[in-house]
């Protein structure tokens, strides 16, 4: 079993006053109703009083007095109701006066400004406990947070896969009227629930404590350390993503199946760091992970990506430190330029702002779907649609047999066979004539039916618009995809892979190149011309070189000499690490592998 606790919102903005008020009222009254003189919204009351209601509500699924059904009286004085199918536990006097009775109670503490105590009990999919076991295990848990004495409403809900059990207690103690200190509440209930599945015999599931092979409970070594708290700071205040964050979404999945695995050299962790552009050195008897963009940072203690990332633990294994691999270096009047042969695929940017990527994920495969339903909508309209066939086949089969009939009838009339045979060939004139007439006028008839504008068939673009209009949510996201495609479609075109990655700094002007010429376009991208080819590109954060190898060249660049060499290794050429400086600015180019010709 698995306790679940609603968590607040941490940036203040929200509390669990109003995600149970969220809860109580969301079915009723949905958010897309507009707002106008017919249809008013009363927003719901975030009181002590009404939140109480609202959640007495949810967890007794909104039954009516008639529909409450007392089932037993226990020896402590609480007792069991059956309200329309949901079987409900409490110690106070009733379903219908709980909420006003918790609110009486908590009237008389001022300080506490959410009385309200909501947990869940889950149970897996296999496990079928008694009700008699769950709200013994749903007091066992009140009693181990300190609650027992407290009112409280026990409701055992099976409308889903799992068994679980809603707990609404209120955090005020109705004789002191003091309020429940909620520290470590989580553990508390964790450990409680290792001792309820050791007592009832059920599945052990994870948690902050465990069982081990002697059945004792103890508790959980946690498989990674948690955050460091200036990374969590930064996250909450500024709204970022940290440092920490970025190497442990980058680095910790490759990382711990690599340590996991039989490891044989630093290269293969030294790779896991030079993809993420980090590096990995030694600091003091430790590790560290810098940031290649900006090495005066502070780094991060290896350690705090994961506790096998230590020398203590690496060198016995894989033998003394090595250093992040060097394919070639070599130094110029700007300093030491470096290449290495990793491809760089994604750096840290403490510009952009904190987001839940695998909820974005997510949402753009939902999109996707939606996108997909609406073009079998789009191809089912579009069928439907088709031109009618105006009864062509009837009209040309009546007009043969006019004809039929005619030729019969001059078979009949006309004894003398030469005259016959003349009055054959007129009818057989006529006949391809009126033909000729009839296909004539369907062919208008089906030019009139699509020359009218309820008729004429859409293209798709036209159709999705048409159907934003109705308001269809997936078209209003199609014609946005369009958009946004239309503007990536008005920047100027990419040059190649060859890609030097320029650090935050001051925009610069254009710089005059000898036997260069430069045009700037309407997105910003300065493009670098030699006798009319593109051979660079500048975009601010990134500046495009094309075919940097060819004849070993040297291309100039603001006023100092980037030299390109080809270096073999094992058949493939693999550049990528350089960096530059002027001024204030750093650069770095990474680009692809290219196998050699």
């Amino acid at each position: 079993m698995v306790v679940v606790i609603p968590k607040k919102r941490r940036d203040g903005k929200s509390s669990f006053l109003k995600l149970v008020s969220y809860l109580s009222f969301r079915e009723d009254n949905p958010g897309d109703i507009p707002v106008t003189a017919d249809a008013f919204f009363d927003r719901p009351s975030t009181s002590k009083t009404a939140t109480f209601d609202r959640l007495i509500d949810y967890i007794d699924r909104h039954a009516s007095p008639e529909s409450q059904h007392l089932i037993t009286h226990l020896p402590d004085g609480s007792h069991r109701i059956l309200c329309e199918g949901v079987l409900c536990q409490t110690n106070t006097l009733s379903i219908e006066t709980a909420s006003s009775e918790m609110n009486a109670v908590a009237s008389n503490n001022r300080r506490c400004l959410d009385p309200v105590y909501h947990f869940i009990l889950s149970w897996p999919e296999e496990e079928t406990p008694e009700a008699s076991q769950v709200f013994d295990s749903a007091l066992f848990c009140l009693k181990e947070m300190g609650m027992v004495d407290h009112q409280y409403v026990f409701a055992i809900h099976r409308d889903t896969d799992n068994l679980h059990c809603h707990v609404a207690a209120n955090r005020i103690h109705p004789l002191s009227y003091r309020a429940v200190n909620l520290y470590n509440d989580v553990k508390i209930l964790h450990k409680a629930c290792r001792k309820l599945e050791l007592k009832y015999d059920w599945k052990p599931d994870n948690g902050c404590w465990k069982r081990d092979q002697n059945h004792q409970i103890i508790r959980a070594e946690s498989q990674y350390p948690s955050a460091p708290r200036a990374a969590t700071q930064f996250e909450y205040h500024e709204d970022k993503e940290s440092f920490y964050s970025y190497v442990v979404r980058t680095c910790r999945t490759e990382l711990t199946s690599i340590l996991k695995g039989p490891l044989q050299e630093w290269e293969e962790a030294h790779a896991v760091f030079l993809r993420a552009h980090l590096e990995l050195k030694k600091k003091g008897s430790g590790l560290a992970i810098y940031d290649k963009n900006c090495p005066n940072n502070v780094p991060l203690k290896a350690s705090s990506l994961h506790p096998q990332l230590t020398l203590s633990k690496l060198v016995p294994r894989i033998g003394e430190f090595e250093s992040a691999p060097r394919v070639m270096e070599f130094k110029n009047e700007q300093g030491e330029v470096t290449l290495t042969n990793y491809m760089v695929s994604s750096h840290y940017d403490d510009r952009l702002h904190l987001r839940d990527h695998q909820a974005r994920m997510t949402r753009r495969l939902e999109r996707a779907e939606a996108r997909e339903e609406l073009k079998l909508r789009y191809q089912t309209d579009k069928k439907e649609a088709k031109c009618p066939s105006f009864d062509a086949k009837n009209r040309f089969r009546t007009l043969s047999m006019t004809f039929r009939f005619r030729r019969a009838h001059v078979c009949v009339a006309v004894r003398d066979p030469l005259m016959r045979k003349l009055a054959w060939h007129v009818l057989a004139f006529e006949r391809e004539k009126a033909m000729a007439e009839l296909r004539l006028k369907l062919k208008e008839e089906r030019e009139n039916w699509y020359r009218a504008p309820e008729n004429r068939r859409l293209s798709y673009r036209v159709w999705v618009e048409q159907q934003a209009l109705k308001g269809d949510k997936a078209a209003i996201s199609q014609l946005r995809g369009w958009a946004y495609q239309a503007k990536r479609d008005e920047r100027t075109a990419y040059l190649s892979d060859t890609v030097i990655e320029c650090a935050v700094s001051d925009d610069i002007a254009p710089v005059e190149l000898k036997g260069y010429t430069h045009h700037i376009h309407r997105d910003g991208a300065i493009v670098y011309k030699k006798e009319g080819i593109t051979q660079m590109i500048d975009r601010g954060e990134t500046i495009e070189m094309a075919r940097p190898f060819e004849n070993e060249g040297t291309i100039w660049w603001r006023g100092y000499i980037w030299q390109s060499k080809k270096v073999e290794r094992n058949g493939f050429s693999r550049v990528r690490g350089s960096t530059l400086r002027k001024r204030v600015r750093w650069f770095e180019i990474s680009m692809k592998w290219a196998k050699l010709p």
